[in-house]
């Protein structure tokens, strides 16, 4: 099979990684440092020039890693061109790309989530606010890559997010949200629309530094299979969150095919559905894959051809951690352009993937973006003796990825 893999971050190095081990040939638009060979210049928001590459390399199939093409409808465009791609349609993937929605959708289903209020304004935003009391959760309704969710305790926290949501990112609508306690716990699942096959669990680290300190940024690590979330604890998301939003969104007329991703808070009344996002997580993705014994390419042509609940879904019953070495200046201000070194002192079987990285005019490879690397393995030890053998100027890390504590990591986000 001939798989065309869209992005270019860690989550779509990783999705290469698996289709080649499988024996896919991958092209990758526009890849990063780590793709190398395989990439092609087309940028991920390009959706002319993704059809023109789909039909040109007369690939099989399409796998859209980041959430940006998928709200701009290049599966519904694929769709219209005949050509086969594994994601949800704009309509569907209105799921990630409008939080208030989603809170609508989740009333109407029932589904548990947080209490909430949509606003326009600061002014509606302070009187929320005021209504509701300290601590609360302030959300973009859009898509943020990562920076539209803020944790406020204080009036001068307020002051600041509502500056960075009305100002930095221009939101129009925005959440003022009831902050839930407990850990945090990221569910994904296949879906052709009526078929879920769900996938080991994952807990992602979203503060900069060290026992959850520091700002929110797009993910720095995380672990797969934490101790609390157990058979029953999955058997429960699965039955009052996954199925109940498929089946919703099949009634509302959007059937979801693609990558469910459930982002849930682990209260004491039991789940809640903090978002969804439409894709493979990262760096989610980079955790789960290496414990996926069955070929990618043909579970992900099965929920594209509505076939999912033909073909069994196999997994190592293993735990993966997963370190991610950041930039300097990371999340505000990332620094570009340092060298790296030292990757051929990653341990065997613990796996680099590329994200923020480039080749430059001189064949060095150097930082390009934020999040540099996301190095992987299911022993603990061994993937923190690569992340301190990589070096580049201002590396940062947390040290305490796969730690547990028993009142659980994070707050809600």
């Amino acid at each position: 099979m001939k798989v065309l893999v869209v992005g270019s971050g860690g989550r779509e190095h990783a999705i290469a990684w698996h289709l080649r081990r499988s024996g896919a040939t991958v092209v990758v638009a526009p890849g990063n440092a780590g793709t190398g060979a395989l990439n092609a210049p087309v940028q991920a928001l390009d959706i002319d020039g993704l059809v023109d590459l789909a039909k040109n390399e007369r690939v099989d199939l399409t796998l859209v890693g980041p959430e940006a093409p998928l709200a701009a409808g290049l599966v519904d465009r694929f769709a219209v061109e005949k050509l086969t791609v594994f994601g949800p349609t704009r309509a569907a993937a209105r799921l990630e790309w409008s939080k208030a929605w989603t809170k609508d959708f989740l009333g109407r289903h029932g589904i548990p989530t947080a209490a909430v209020e949509t606003v326009g304004s600061r002014e509606e935003a302070h009187h929320a606010i005021e209504r509701r009391g300290l601590p609360l959760v302030l959300k973009a309704d859009g898509l943020a890559a990562g920076k539209g969710v803020f944790v406020v305790s204080t009036p001068a926290e307020v002051d600041s997010a509502l500056h960075m949501l009305f100002d930095g990112l221009g939101e129009k609508t925005i959440l003022v949200e009831e902050c839930l306690e407990g850990p945090e716990l990221s569910v994904l699942a296949f879906s052709d629309g009526q078929t879920l096959r769900v996938m080991p669990p994952a807990r992602d680290y979203k503060r900069l530094l060290d026992g959850d300190h520091g700002p929110n940024t797009g993910g720095m690590g995380g672990y797969t299979c934490p101790s609390d979330a157990t058979q029953e604890l999955l058997a429960d998301v699965e039955q009052r969150i996954l199925r109940p939003t498929l089946e919703g969104m099949q009634r509302e007329g959007h059937p979801y095919q693609g990558v469910l991703y459930a982002g849930l808070m682990l209260t004491r009344d039991g789940p809640k559905v903090l978002e969804f996002n439409c894709r493979f997580g990262d760096p989610e993705c980079e955790l789960i894959l290496p414990l996926l014994e069955t070929n990618l390419a043909e579970i992900c042509l099965a929920a594209a051809s509505g076939e999912l609940g033909h073909v069994g879904v196999d997994w190592r019953d293993d735990r993966t951690y997963g370190v991610v070495l950041a930039a300097r200046g990371y999340p505000d201000a990332p620094r570009t352009g340092d060298t790296i070194t030292g990757l051929d002192g990653i341990p065997a079987r613990v796996f680099g993937f590329h994200a923020g990285t480039r080749l430059a005019d001189d064949s060095r490879l150097v930082t390009a973006g934020g999040r540099v690397l996301t190095l992987v393995g299911e022993d603990w030890h061994m993937v923190y003796r690569g992340a301190r053998a990589v070096h580049f100027d201002g590396k940062q890390f947390r040290g305490d990825i796969g730690v547990e504590i028993p009142e659980g990591i994070g707050a809600s986000r």
